[in-house]
């Protein structure tokens, strides 16, 4: 997963795009709740709740800072981010520190296994309303 193609499908807001970098099942997780995405239909619903979410509150541009990576195993990874939220005028808005479980398939491309979202800034609930566990 080649993060600079994952958030340019973020900031594009590109519904097609956006789930290829998920392998099913996807798990999300924050220090609340789990949610295990067992279809790329229940995916594609997720990530349309979450684009209607980023639009509501007027978030546009999403940029990853990469603060790890490091390999758990032959195909296994681990990478650690922190997103910054920019709203429509470019101001910044909050950031997000984000953990993920990565595997590579075998066109050696990463896909998403496990998100773990570190809410440091409280704003989860307006990006993810639907995962009210989360």
């Amino acid at each position: 997963m080649p993060i600079d193609s994952y958030a340019k499908a973020l900031n594009t807001f590109d519904l097609k795009k956006v789930p290829i970098f998920c392998l099913i099942p996807t798990i999300m997780m924050s220090d609340k709740s789990k949610e295990i995405i067992t279809s790329k239909v229940e995916l594609e619903h997720v990530i349309s709740q979450m684009f209607a979410n980023f639009k509501q509150i007027s978030l546009k541009t999403f940029m990853p800072i990469l603060q790890q990576t490091m390999g758990l195993s032959g195909s296994l990874f681990f990478s650690k981010m922190r997103w910054q939220f920019f709203d429509e005028h470019d101001q910044h808005c909050f950031g997000c520190a984000t953990s993920y479980t990565l595997q590579k398939m075998p066109d050696e491309q990463l896909q998403i296994i496990v998100a773990v979202i570190d809410d440091d800034e409280n704003q989860r609930e307006a990006i993810f309303p639907l995962l009210s566990n989360l």
